[in-house]
Formats: C-alpha cells, sequence, structure tokens
C-alpha cells in the first residue's frame, strides 16, 4: 500500500501556538487521518499517522510514523528512515516482517527499502542490500563505463549508491525480491538505467538468487505497478578507441563513423584529444 494519504497540509490557526520544530500536530493537521493496513492473518495492524513539523514559521510539514496494533489492545511505536518520498509498505505472507520503500534523493535516485520484524521489541528498521550494492558495481564496473572519469568511478566502487526498491516476499518472511537499478541520470555515463533483480535473505541480506533484466521481468512483471522496460545494454569505453586513433587526428565525428561511441552517449562520453592521441576515461 502507498501513502501518504490525500490530506491538506495548509494551516488554520497562529503557528505560533507550537514551538519551532515541535513533532506535534498543529492546527489544520486533522485533516490527515490515520492510515490502517491489517496483516494477512488480521492479528496486527498498521497505522500510519501523521504530524505535522514546522520547519519554519508558515514552512509546515507532515511528518509520517505508525503503531503495530495487536488485537490484545497492545502496541509498538516505529518509525520511518529518514526520507521526503511516498512510503510503500507490503506485509510478508506469514504476518512476520514488512518492508517499506522509500527515497531522500530526487526523481531519478535515492531510492531504498527497510524490512521490519514484528517480533523486534524496537522495531528497527533493517537494511538488506549492502551485498545487492556491491555486487551492482562488479556487474556494472564503473570505471569500465562510457563518460565516467577516474575520481568518480572509484568513488561509485568504493560506495556505491544504486536504488533498490522491495517487490515481493519470495515466499514467506525470509526472502524478499529487490529491484537493483542505476540511476537513469546522465551523471551514471554508461551504465546508467542498469537492472538486476534480486531474492536476498531477510536475515543476512545474502543474495539467493540473481535475475538479470529479461529475467527479472519474466518472473516478476505480475507484481509490478507498472511495465517494466528492458534497458538498453551498458556502454563500455572500449580500448580500440585508444589504439586504432593513436598519433593520428581525430574528431566526434570519425568516433561515430568506426562506431566506437554510440549516438545515444554523445553528450556523455568524455573523449579527451591531448595532442594527437585520444583518451576515454
Amino acid at each position: 500500500m502507498a501513502f501518504p494519504s490525500q490530506c491538506e497540509i495548509g494551516t488554520s490557526g497562529d503557528p505560533r501556538d507550537s514551538p519551532r520544530g515541535a513533532l506535534q500536530a498543529l492546527p489544520g493537521a486533522r485533516a490527515c487521518k490515520p492510515i490502517r493496513i491489517p496483516s494477512p492473518d488480521k492479528k496486527l495492524t498498521i497505522e500510519v499517522q501523521y504530524q505535522k513539523l514546522e520547519l519554519e514559521r508558515g514552512d509546515p510539514m507532515l511528518v509520517a510514523s505508525f503503531l503495530v496494533r495487536a488485537q490484545d489492545g497492545t502496541s509498538q511505536q516505529g518509525a520511518f528512515p529518514a526520507g521526503f518520498q511516498n512510503i510503500d509498505l507490503l506485509w510478508s505472507p506469514d504476518s512476520k516482517a514488512f518492508f517499506v520503500n522509500g527515497g531522500n534523493g530526487g526523481g531519478y535516485w535515492g531510492f531504498w527499502v527497510y524490512v521490519y520484524r514484528v517480533d523486534d521489541p524496537e522495531l528497527e528498521p533493517i537494511n538488506l542490500t549492502g551485498q545487492a550494492q556491491r555486487d551492482m558495481v562488479k556487474i556494472f564496473p564503473p570505471c569500465k563505463a562510457s563518460g565516467l572519469d577516474q575520481k568518480t568511478c572509484l568513488e561509485l566502487e568504493k560506495d556505491p549508491d544504486i536504488n533498490m526498491t522491495g517487490l515481493e516476499w519470495a515466499s514467506d518472511s525470509s526472502r524478499v525480491v529487490v529491484m537493483a537499478e542505476v540511476p537513469c541520470t546522465g551523471g551514471m555515463g554508461g551504465i546508467m538505467c542498469q537492472v538486476m533483480g534480486y531474492e536476498l535473505n531477510t536475515q543476512t541480506g545474502d543474495i539467493v538468487r540473481r535475475m538479470n533484466a529479461t529475467e527479472f521481468a519474466r518472473d516478476w512483471q505480475k507484481s509490478m505497478a507498472w511495465k517494466f522496460e528492458i534497458p538498453d545494454p551498458p556502454e563500455y569505453c572500449r580500448k580500440t578507441i585508444r589504439k586504432r586513433f593513436q598519433g593520428a587526428k581525430a574528431t566526434i565525428g570519425d568516433l561515430f563513423a568506426q562506431r566506437l561511441v554510440h549516438p545515444r552517449f554523445f553528450r556523455l562520453v568524455r573523449i579527451e584529444i591531448v595532442g594527437n592521441q585520444i583518451f576515454c576515461p
């Protein structure tokens, strides 16, 4: 289920009624009704609540938190990871866990997924994607991609920032299916938009199964709310660029003619002509 719900954030009343930065409902927040998401076995309910945070006077924002309520009336308080994008939440079939998708980046980057276990008294969000992040930069090596300089590619290899989105539970709460995507931005050069699917062990984060984009679409399109498009192949910097034009003058047109640079990446590939030599970072 996706939220927040449609509700108004407009103020009604004097913002001085609440101290600056107080996490409490301000006038007008009552328009945001809690969202209740029952577990598959109906024994638990997640109740998403909204509070209005006054960042600056007259500049409010909504902050979501949640309770996990049991049938006996007891409840646990939980918090969502830092982020400002809409949240998706999905219970596991056995009602022992749920995951949330969100993000703290822009429209194309910063997507994250966290798992919560209902038997955790602290309800701490668990990030399981570390191994998948590192695996992505092995499969799509940044320092071989066209259009990335050495400093940027080394930073990506050391600290990958791959979009991670939970899609489905593979069985019970022991495995979750995640879509990993290199952000679709020019800053990722020739590996932008590349996708892999992963089944991850929710206890350890271990990779149980890897799926390329075609396999991922075949097996999990049924669980997607959108039509998944297979990305174009990655574009890597070809060593033949250096060899073929060694000691000769060349232009970008020459590179196109020799099929060494794909037109799609014309504005991404950084070809340097130093003296009479061409270097592809």
